[in-house]
């Protein structure tokens, strides 16, 4: 492939989504380019970059297939250990009678929102989830609500898998009923975007392994609007441990935190 094509394909991409394919994911991006290049009938790549800019559903399809969804349920089992020991009961206190309203910002195919819904559900309190993302394809598997045993981990999550027991059936395929799935509330978000409409009264927001494919300085204004527009008063933010590292005093709105306990970080806003 033309790399100069292609070089300008991904600068599309990150003008239109803040997203900056990591290097490990262009192989794929250029072959599914190829694909689509054959299936249109279109006789050079540039003149898919064309139809990308003419096109909002081909751009769609195109981020759709592009962007990466691996995830699996209890994902960093140490956040969620610390959700069951402190900060789940301290919200139910503030919330009583009330939901604590949770928003999984990247969602991906479910599993994330589904594991917070499930221990929510197990320590009786009442919630209102919210899942978004920029791809409407896992969307649509997050609201089908089934998954099968690749969306468990032997290495991680183990301790909640029980909470998924009564879902499962003999392979370990798991298959939520309709009340449940529907009671996940679903939005298609470009988080980078302003003209983007963010849920709000947030206490919990679970971010993870975002911000890896963003700018500093977008990182900055997602932070920035998720904490003013979203994120109740103490209300918490939680990344992926690999990202923990990025989030200094730098680009850290002045009313948001980094919260140690143990090895477990997490952001908190100022009450």
């Amino acid at each position: 492939m033309d790399e100069k094509i292609f070089s300008e394909i991904i600068s599309l991409v990150t003008r239109q989504t803040g997203i900056i394919p990591r290097e490990s994911h262009k192989t794929g991006i250029k072959n599914f380019i190829d694909k689509r290049c054959r299936e249109l009938d279109l006789p050079e790549r540039r003149d898919y970059y064309v139809r990308l800019t003419e096109s909002k559903e081909e751009f769609s399809t195109f981020i759709n297939n592009s962007t990466v969804n691996e995830t699996y349920f209890f994902r960093e089992e140490a956040q969620f250990a610390l959700l069951k020991e402190k900060i789940f009961p301290k919200l139910a206190s503030q919330n009583p009678g009330g939901r604590v309203r949770i928003w999984s910002a990247a969602a991906s195919s479910g599993e994330e929102i589904y594991s917070l819904y499930l221990l929510a559900t197990s320590m009786r309190m009442k919630t209102k989830c919210i899942a978004s993302d920029i791809n409407s394809i896992v969307l649509d598997k997050c609201a089908k609500g089934e998954y099968g045993a690749n969306s468990l981990r032997k290495e991680d999550g183990t301790k909640f898998h029980h909470l998924l027991i009564p879902y499962q059936d003999s392979e370990k395929k798991v298959k939520f009923p309709k009340e449940i799935a529907e009671s996940i509330e679903r939005q298609q978000i470009n988080l980078s975007k302003k003209e983007s409409i963010f849920p709000k009264n947030i206490s919990l927001v679970f971010l993870r392994n975002v911000f890896i494919y963003f700018t500093l300085e977008m990182r900055r204004e997602i932070l920035d609007r998720i904490v003013n527009t979203s994120l109740a008063p103490g209300g918490y933010i939680f990344v992926s441990v690999n990202e923990t590292a990025m989030l200094d005093k730098s680009i850290l709105p002045p009313n948001l935190e980094k919260v140690s306990d143990g090895n477990v970080f997490y952001l908190q806003k100022k009450a």
